[in-house]
């Protein structure tokens, strides 16, 4: 038994010991007597006790205590190092494995994993089996197409423009990480080189039924789709989409008040109140009459917002099935990350 347990060790760490004459030697005899006990015959017990005593001897004279206790116990412990040796090794497999296909090691918590790239984790209470990740490999080689995840409420950045490609990000408006892929955007050009749309999923509270990563992401998510709904208003100075316009403010605007940005002051700083009276006077300064305003509010909390929050939701979990935030399709690659400037810009 403690040869096999020793051929095993070797195996495990032979790319280590490899350039090591001697290591080779005792690898080749523990492969042999290995394969006779796979193959039930006799196998040659000095060579067990060739390695237990060239372990415990070099023990013996410095401590002679602990070089005994080894010298009884030698097989427990070969095994258990081996059962230790075998979980890491396992362990570190599957996290490379998620690093692969998630782009995150801990798919349950994507912002947890330091090797992953800079993105909000969906905290979804369930690692994915190794069943499905395996199954997700394809995925890699997908050509993704952005068009196949649009949402039915579609608004694109600048007007639809045939001639060039598509592309859709799915973000949080609360996520720090999606304003800073936001910021990459405009500094490439990359929204006025694609059709750029978004699909808005508020990232669910783990262990919750009904509350947010970030307290304010589902309010704003419902404005957003009531502007898309609305009628716009008779005066605008912008030819861009007003649903676009508040996100561009909510992701690059500072709070004069907390000397902060305005994202971060909404996700930590203001109440509800506080948050409506902001967006209230971002969609004054649109043009938004205050009954325009009063009729995007009831419309935010009507059902027919909340089915198309639902819908965009099922797009995330079940047609992309990202667990980070924000995730952007284009050109035929999916990005689970901040992508960087020059990435955008090719």
């Amino acid at each position: 038994m403690l040869c096999i347990i020793i051929f095993v060790l070797f195996l495990l760490f032979f790319p280590i010991g490899m350039f090591s004459k001697t290591y080779r030697n005792l690898f080749k005899k523990a492969w042999i007597c290995a394969f006779k006990k796979i193959t039930l015959k006799p196998c040659d017990e000095d060579f067990g006790s060739e390695i237990k005593n060239l372990i415990v001897g070099k023990l013996f004279f410095r401590f002679p205590r602990i070089a005994k206790f080894l010298d009884k116990t030698m097989t427990f412990w070969a095994i258990l190092f081996v059962v230790l040796s075998v979980w890491s090794l396992l362990y570190t497999a599957n996290a490379g494995l998620n690093l692969w296909v998630y782009d995150t090691c801990n798919p349950t918590n994507g912002e947890s994993c330091s090797l992953g790239g800079e993105s909000c984790g969906l905290n979804t209470e369930q690692a994915p089996s190794i069943i499905e990740t395996l199954s997700r490999v394809p995925e890699r080689f997908k050509n993704w197409q952005a068009k196949e995840y649009v949402s039915e409420s579609a608004t694109y950045y600048n007007p639809y423009d045939t001639s060039k490609s598509d592309a859709v990000e799915f973000i949080d408006p609360g996520c720090r990480f999606c304003k800073k892929l936001w910021g990459n955007i405009k500094e490439s050009g990359f929204e006025n080189e694609h059709n750029l749309t978004y699909v808005v999923y508020p990232i669910p509270q783990k262990d919750s039924n009904s509350g947010y990563h970030f307290p304010h992401s589902y309010y704003i998510s419902s404005v957003l789709e009531s502007i898309k709904l609305s009628p716009p208003p008779e005066i605008t100075n912008s030819n861009i989409p007003n649903d676009w316009r508040l996100l561009d403010k909510l992701f690059t605007a500072q709070d004069d008040k907390y000397k902060t940005d305005l994202q971060n002051a909404i996700n930590t700083l203001y109440t509800r109140e506080e948050v409506t009276l902001i967006i209230h006077g971002y969609l004054r300064e649109f043009g938004y009459s205050d009954y325009q305003i009063i009729e995007i509010e009831k419309l935010a909390k009507s059902d027919k917002v909340q089915d198309s929050l639902s819908k965009q939701a099922t797009i995330v979990t079940d047609k992309v099935k990202t667990v980070k935030i924000p995730t952007i399709i284009f050109n035929g690659k999916r990005f689970d990350r901040v992508v960087d400037r020059e990435t955008l810009s090719k």
